[in-house]
């Protein structure tokens, strides 16, 4: 004879009736913090060719406009490993950052580790990341064979953080990137970046109770 033991019967019972009501069992695995990553690319504003070789780099527009794309794949990725991926935020790690500078610059942006990533104590404060918002301005330098040497991109992101408390704060980065290609894309070798956080209040809504965030 079998002999079912009770907890198994209990959680039939349970699995059942979650199962019944559309649940699922995702429902009860899944009590987790939430992982998901924001979607988000940098919008590109100018891509502006500078050419050493030729007085008027006007021409060179599409090799500035496709070096301009390359380097904004490079900016997105950072931005969403350093500010907007929650497993690095929370466990304040930010290895896939550092790994889009080049050997020269690693040490000096882990050395600005809290104004280029949220940092290594983000998960004390936030409980999401979201809302992401960012444009980037490229001024490419072309070599004598009108091959794209260097870059400059100019960004400005924002992303709305809701912390632990219940506030919201408005995460704000602008500065410039200076940038070279290799191998493996584009690589940051210097930079100027600043932050400019600050709480955001809810707008009062039609009946008083707050909705939108204002600035």
């Amino acid at each position: 004879m079998w002999i079912v033991p009770a907890a198994v019967v209990v959680l039939g019972a349970v699995l059942f009736f979650v199962l019944r009501s559309g649940g699922g069992v995702a429902g009860i695995l899944n009590s987790g913090p939430d992982n998901t990553i924001p979607p988000f690319n940098f919008k590109i504003g100018k891509a502006t060719p500078i050419s050493v070789a030729k007085a008027d780099a006007k021409p060179l527009a599409g090799s500035a406009k496709n070096a301009a794309s390359q380097v904004a794949k490079t900016m997105t990725t950072l931005y969403t490993e350093a500010f907007l991926d929650p497993v690095n935020w929370r466990g304040g790690t930010y290895d896939e950052v550092w790994s889009l500078f080049d050997g020269s610059s690693q040490a000096a942006a882990q050395k600005e580790g809290t104004t280029l990533t949220l940092g290594t104590t983000a998960g004390d404060t936030f409980e999401k990341v979201d809302q992401p918002r960012g444009r980037v301005s490229v001024k490419v330098l072309l070599d004598g064979k009108d091959q794209p040497a260097t870059a400059v991109a100019i960004v400005k992101f924002t992303a709305l953080g809701t912390n632990k408390d219940g506030t919201l704060t408005l995460i704000v980065s602008s500065g410039q990137y200076f940038l070279r290609p290799g191998s493996d894309g584009w690589r940051i070798y210097a930079f100027e970046v600043s932050r400019a956080d600050h709480e955001k209040i809810p707008k009062p809504g039609p009946s008083g109770s707050p909705s939108a965030v204002a600035s």
